[in-house]
């Protein structure tokens, strides 16, 4: 399943993607943004400034991962929405471009963005940033990524606290592969729908953490065979608990998980999935991977995007219900007939990703 006609399965799917998004920008003469390359701390940044914006004293900043499965992937797909953002709202935007697999494994990614925003919170005067007033945003692996170092900076002293957090259709665990939405997409469009699926999904996390597409591990994690039902049954478990989501999110097609132990050849101490569990639970159940396993008291205002047609729907809803319980201010806009990686297709091609930029630039407007 590694390769398509003679090429690395991501690199087909990058390309795929490609096809799909607007072309990268500079900056044209005559333009209010200017777009360049600068660093934060050695890491890469792709920076948005509006010049009408440079003499009004401090101004909120727009701190932003890409998605693209850990594995492919660029700020510059997202120059269209990052200079919608930086125009209308005279925001300094910065896009971190960190390391991506095979070549750099987890957590690589995520200590990159972290270092970058770190040094950026400690230095935001010198863009004539309010560092009081700055947002930290990513969509789908970048939304997990994002959501990790906004715990991980909640939990640095002497350092200013995000002002928010923006998620768009992020995926937050990896443990739970048969969520309501994940059921509903197979039923739909079969083993290999569209643009991400349980297989896809399963495949970048490989390359991700082991630097290579591993059989047994795709198979069992797409599978939903790599966690053992007494771990499932376990309290810390009970945030990705299927009754957090709403009944309106659970079609005719739903089937609520067996973890009874009744029957189940998962409970066999030879089982395989046993074995990978042991071998692989310390990665999956960090919060630097899974999100929805870490430390959700006291985060800051937090926005999560959702899509209808979408695997990781229910990853957002379950963010967002335990954020309520531990005291967060939540925001949840959920997009029924949108799809994965909508925010950053042109109008031309999906007109329902305008009102996901609109409502997206009225939150910022008003919360930031």
């Amino acid at each position: 399943m590694g390769y398509v006609n003679g090429r690395c399965f991501t690199s087909n799917y990058y390309t795929v993607l490609m096809s799909f998004a607007p072309n990268p920008r500079e900056s044209p003469a005559g333009s209010d943004v200017t777009i360049n390359a600068t660093e934060f701390d050695g890491v890469k940044v792709r920076q948005y400034r509006n010049r009408r914006f440079k003499d009004q004293g401090l101004r909120p900043a727009f701190i932003f991962i890409h998605g693209g499965g850990y594995v492919v992937g660029s700020p510059v797909i997202y120059d269209g929405l990052l200079t919608k953002i930086c125009r209308e709202l005279g925001y300094y935007v910065a896009a971190i471009h960190y390391p991506l697999a095979p070549e750099e494994k987890f957590p690589k990614a995520f200590d990159e963005c972290l270092k970058a925003c770190l040094w950026f919170l400690r230095n935001a005067s010198e863009f004539s940033v309010d560092q009081d007033r700055v947002v930290i945003s990513g969509d789908s692996a970048g939304g997990q990524i994002a959501a990790s170092v906004v715990q991980a900076l909640c939990n640095t002293p002497s350092i200013p606290r995000p002002k928010a957090q923006v998620l768009m259709y992020p995926c937050l665990q990896f443990l739970d592969l048969r969520t309501p939405s994940y059921q509903r997409t197979r039923w739909l469009h079969g083993e290999r729908p569209g643009i991400l699926n349980h297989i896809t999904l399963s495949t970048f996390l490989s390359v991700y953490l082991f630097g290579e597409e591993d059989s047994r591990f795709i198979e069992a994690v797409s599978a939903n065979t790599h966690v053992p039902d007494e771990v499932r049954r376990s309290e810390r478990l009970k945030r990705l608990d299927h009754d957090l989501i709403p009944r309106e999110f659970k079609g005719p097609t739903y089937r609520p998980p067996n973890i009874n132990g009744n029957n189940n050849k998962m409970n066999t101490e030879d089982h395989p999935g046993n074995a990978l569990w042991s071998e692989c639970k310390d990665l999956l159940l960090d919060y630097r991977l899974s999100p929805l396993m870490g430390d959700l008291e006291e985060l800051p205002n937090t926005y999560v995007i959702t899509c209808g047609v979408d695997i990781l729907r229910d990853d957002g809803i379950l963010y967002c219900q335990n954020l309520e319980k531990a005291g967060v201010k939540v925001t949840h806009k959920h997009y029924i007939e949108s799809f994965h990686g909508i925010i950053i297709f042109p109008r031309t091609i999906i007109p329902s990703s305008t009102v996901m930029r609109k409502d997206l630039i009225t939150f910022l407007r008003q919360e930031v």
